[in-house]
């Protein structure tokens, strides 16, 4: 009963995807609607996990999971979408493959040693709030609601680099002084550590990709801003 959560977030997305095919959207567009309803949960989850647990976030990275059940209900919650949407990427947007296969291994070797469940529900929460805001963005595209999508979401990223900061220094304590009260394997802190780079650098370069966009996008804005 441990894994329903990830067998029935599955069926869910999926449920949500044939039901929007169901309808008349086109795949595209239901991936999106589905990618939404994961992006708003998965980050209202992450920050009532950060809420319930904020006086216990120096244990972040090595706790053991079991001591934070919201978390794991996140991770289990998020497991399932990712597997479900794994398959999208890989027939149509191939982009996001390797995010995906890095979400996957941090959440699966999460699960395996027992630890880092708080540390990726923060992980979540910040990531996720980006593609939310994202979300709304397309909702109506606009070049100045771009421009406070990017301003936003950077800012979304400076915090993210602090987090993980936050998190290799406890990578780096562990590995100095040990594991002390700590139960978990000894790979435990170097997959966390790669792990938590790989998501960093992953962001950063959404960042980027998005700077570059909206650079692109000055020229076409500065007559507008001459028109007015």
């Amino acid at each position: 009963m441990y894994f329903v959560a990830v067998a029935l977030s599955f069926a869910l997305c999926t449920c949500l995807f044939m039901l929007s095919i169901y309808t008349g959207a086109m795949v595209e567009q239901s991936c999106s609607r589905v990618s939404f309803f994961h992006h708003l949960a998965a980050a209202c989850l992450g920050l009532w996990a950060h809420s319930c647990y904020r006086d216990q976030l120096g244990h972040a990275a090595f706790g053991a999971n079991d001591q934070f059940p919201v978390a794991v209900l996140l991770q289990h919650f998020n497991l399932g979408y990712f597997l479900y949407d794994i398959v999208h990427v890989a027939v149509w947007d191939q982009k996001f493959m390797e995010h995906h296969l890095i979400a996957i291994a941090g959440y699966a070797t999460s699960e395996i040693a027992n630890v880092f469940g708080l540390a990726n529900a923060v992980n979540t929460w910040i990531t996720e709030v980006g593609s939310v805001m994202y979300s709304a963005y397309l909702l109506k595209r606009t070049d100045g609601l771009y421009l406070a999508f990017v301003l936003l979401y950077t800012a979304s990223r400076v915090y993210f680099a602090y987090w993980s900061f936050y998190i290799l220094g406890q990578v780096w304590r562990v590995l100095q002084e040990g594991p002390g009260d700590y139960t978990m394997p000894g790979w435990a802190p170097y997959c966390a550590a790669t792990l938590q780079i790989a998501l960093f650098l992953v962001n950063a370069s959404f960042v980027a990709t998005h700077w570059q966009k909206l650079l692109r996008r000055q020229p076409k804005m500065e007559p507008e801003k001459k028109e007015e």
